[in-house]
């Protein structure tokens, strides 16, 4: 290793002279700044870490590894990746950066997610069915916070090259909650269809957390089934038909009492045709329909029993093309999301059934929206190691009620309304040499508010139809370092490092009043948030270690307040050993620094500024083992055994208090304790 380069690079990167590699064939387009369908390839963990723009993956055997009850858990390992809404499984939501997945561009199998709502979980996804999950931090697709792109399994997955049918047969057991899994795969292949039906359902108990205490709303279930059939026309085209579906019970957090049903069907028709013979084509195109049923009871309190039912509707497309031009790669698309919202809230007396009259449990507003765009960037090599990549966007947002009213009873977006933004991006990456590249970039998005923001109310909170969108403007710089043979001949370590700054005008938080004690959802003039994250793996031979670092920090700018929902500072590491070609162990490690960058004020309806507690939590340190075990004198027998939270600490993501300030019990929000998970599948 030459340090002395090491130097010249840091020093480099903090003078903002950056970079990229030359266009090639192969390598077509370098930054994720698009809208991804799907992909076929196989991740490997350093190849993300190599890319010259904030983006992680999670494999499926990692996944699986590290025991995920969900997705929000398989994610969390990563830099800057932080867990919201509670410790229920059904509830839980994740932040990139600081930012809700609400500022985030979800996409399952190319289907876009668009039903999050406040107080409630959005991941209706087995994690037995993902093959990857793909994130990337900052400004891109249209949203603030970054992109999640998940894909599920296929047959090709499962099937070796030899093998034209198949079945498995996969058993969970969670020692922690009494969790039992139980799920059934067919698959098979002809010469160019292959198809997959997979099953799983799921029961748990209420959790025990670090320490001692049972969380009781932390039970529920969940049946899951997952259809894909794909057909490889030729060795460029492919078409491939997704259909998923939900269905979840999870019990209530915070001050509800009663229970949630979660209905949930997306299914997408996705073309890909390579053109390997015309380098103008290089096309991805996709059709979903996405349907959500919300279902909540509410159990007897006092003398009343409330019901909510939220549906969402929604289909869309993507369609985006790679030309290869003399000049360099030529990349554009366009896409549209457009949903129907409805549902009601009834308040009924418990004895006698009748609809009680109360304005904070009005019906649900109605609405229609959608979202527009369209999007061109050209990949621009400048000698031999020097790249620029410009781009535009184009965004057109449109929401429309037909009953939602305000306060004094007026109507609200009955004739619509529409925002837009033109936003620009600059990329540019230079290869410092064959070790050592620098990025940095520039990129703006218009961030709807969504569905859940504008017209979810209860009886803790307040719609505002009259939601602008957020505009962002993120900067970046960053530096990748990529060695092989340092210690050994067959040794290789890469790691990343980037710094951000997102500025974001009418980002939108949160009010609360007595008559809202939990919120209203407004803008505010600007907000900022700035930090870093640093990626790093290292491979000698048989071993393995993937280690992360993230920070961010985000402030109000009218106040000086620090934002809420910021992420703890936490390290992650992942360490995998092949002890053979039948066993691996591993271990996975967190530890999160004081979290007390919270806000302690808050502005009330009116203006009025009120203190309020901290949510900032202590230190604390989890540490997982995990051993991933395939016979080879069982063909298709694997079985995954791991032990979370070894050490069974008491520990929450952050606080929570009751209405009048008081802290709730530890039960009630800390994280699960010591569970020993096993896995097992037979492939047959």
């Amino acid at each position: 290793m030459n340090t002395s380069k090491i130097s010249v690079a840091i020093c480099l990167a903090l003078s903002s002279q950056i970079a990229i590699a030359a266009v090639t064939d192969e390598d077509k387009y370098l930054l994720d700044s698009i809208t991804v369908i799907a992909s076929d390839a196989d991740v490997d963990e350093q190849d993300s870490v190599r890319a010259p723009q904030a983006i992680s993956t999670v494999s499926e055997a990692t996944i699986k590894n590290i025991g995920s009850k969900n997705i929000p858990a398989a994610i969390q390992i990563l830099p800057n990746v932080d867990i919201l809404g509670g410790p229920s499984t059904g509830s839980e939501n994740i932040s990139i950066r600081g930012l809700p997945q609400s500022h985030a561009y979800i996409s399952i199998d190319g289907i876009y997610q668009s039903n999050y709502a406040s107080k409630k979980g959005s991941w209706q996804l087995n994690p037995n069915f993902v093959k990857n999950i793909k994130v990337t931090a900052g400004p891109t697709s249209g949203a603030a916070a970054g992109k999640i792109t998940i894909e599920t399994l296929s047959a090709l997955d499962l099937l070796a090259v030899d093998e034209s049918f198949g079945a498995k047969v996969d058993l969970g057991y969670r020692s922690n909650n009494a969790q039992q899994d139980y799920g059934l795969s067919l698959y098979g292949k002809t010469d160019t269809l292959d198809y997959l039906v997979a099953g799983q359902t799921s029961e748990r108990d209420g959790y025990e957390i670090g320490g001692g205490g049972i969380n009781e709303r932390t039970r529920g279930d969940q049946t899951s089934g997952l259809i894909k059939i794909g057909n490889q026309f030729n060795a460029d085209q492919r078409l491939v038909f997704t259909l998923n579906h939900d269905d979840s019970r999870t019990f209530q957090v915070r001050n509800d009492v009663g229970y949630r049903d979660t209905k949930y069907v997306g299914s997408s028709l996705v073309w890909s045709d390579a053109a390997s013979d015309n380098d103008l084509v290089d096309l991805q195109a996709s059709a979903y329909l996405n349907f959500v049923d919300s279902f909540t009871w509410e159990e007897e309190r006092g003398n009343t029993e409330g019901i909510q039912d939220i549906q969402d509707e929604s289909w869309g497309y993507n369609i985006a093309n790679n030309s290869l031009m003399d000049f360099g790669l030529l990349h554009y698309g366009t896409s549209g999301h457009f949903t129907t919202h409805t549902g009601a809230i009834i308040k009924t007396d418990a004895d006698t059934g009748e609809i009680i009259e109360d304005e904070s449990a009005g019906s649900e507003a109605s609405s229609k929206s959608y979202k527009l765009a369209g999007w061109i960037n050209m990949q621009l090599p400048v000698g031999d190691s020097f790249e620029v990549i410009p781009g535009v966007r184009y965004d057109s947002f449109y929401v429309e009620s037909s009953n939602a009213i305000g306060l004094d009873g007026e109507p609200l977006l009955r004739e619509g309304r529409t925002e837009t933004r033109t936003s620009k991006s600059l990329n540019m990456i230079y290869n410092f040499n064959d070790e050592i590249k620098f990025f940095a970039s520039y990129a703006e998005a218009l961030n709807a508010p969504s569905n859940g923001s504008l017209f979810t109310s209860g009886r803790g909170f307040k719609p505002n139809p009259e939601l602008k969108s957020e505009r962002a403007d993120n900067k970046e710089l960053g530096v990748v370092f990529d060695y092989q043979g340092i210690f050994s001949q067959g040794d290789s370590w890469v790691s990343r490092v980037n710094i951000f700054q997102n500025d974001i005008k009418d980002f939108i938080t949160d009010i609360y009043s007595a008559e809202w004690p939990d919120g209203e959802r407004v803008n505010i003039g600007e907000a900022q948030l700035k930090g870093f994250e640093v990626s790093t793996n290292y491979r000698l031979g048989d071993w393995d270690l993937s280690a992360s670092y993230g920070k961010t920090r985000g402030i109000d700018k009218n106040t000086g307040w620090y934002l809420t929902d910021m992420p703890s500072d936490k390290i992650n590491l992942i360490s995998n050993y092949s002890v053979n070609d039948e066993l691996v162990f591993g271990t996975s490690a967190t530890f999160a620094f004081i979290h007390d960058k919270t806000p302690t004020q808050q502005v009330i309806e009116g203006g009025e500024i009120e203190d309020i507690p901290s949510e900032g939590v202590g230190s604390w340190f989890t540490m997982d083992i995990f051993s991933t075990y395939e016979p080879k004198n069982v063909q298709g027998l694997k079985v995954n055994l791991s032990i979370t939270n070894l050490f069974d600490r008491g520990y929450a993501q952050r606080m929570d208090f009751e209405r009048n300030g008081d802290p709730k019990n530890p039960i009630e929000f800390y994280e699960e304790g010591r569970s020993v998970n096993v896995n097992i599948s037979y492939a047959f």
